[in-house]
């Protein structure tokens, strides 16, 4: 069983929300996030390597920033 797609993909989103926040209150806030979906996704029962690597599996990437455009 492989980690849902629409969950990598916020995974991604908040990472990303978390580079682009600026200030203190927002960097807080977008680290809240990325715990609240890594703790979604540990409870799954994935390891910390499962997460670690959604931001480094390049494809998904790319899938991600189509999702994101046609998100917005």
């Amino acid at each position: 069983m492989e980690i849902p797609e629409k969950l990598k993909f916020n995974y991604l989103l908040a990472l990303d929300s978390h580079i682009e926040s600026v200030g203190k209150e927002n960097k807080e806030a977008t680290m809240k996030k990325i715990f609240e979906i890594t703790k979604e996704i540990a409870d799954l029962g994935y390891s910390e390597d499962d997460i670690l690597a959604i931001a480094k599996d390049e494809d998904l990437y790319i899938k991600y920033e189509k999702w994101r455009v046609e998100k917005n």
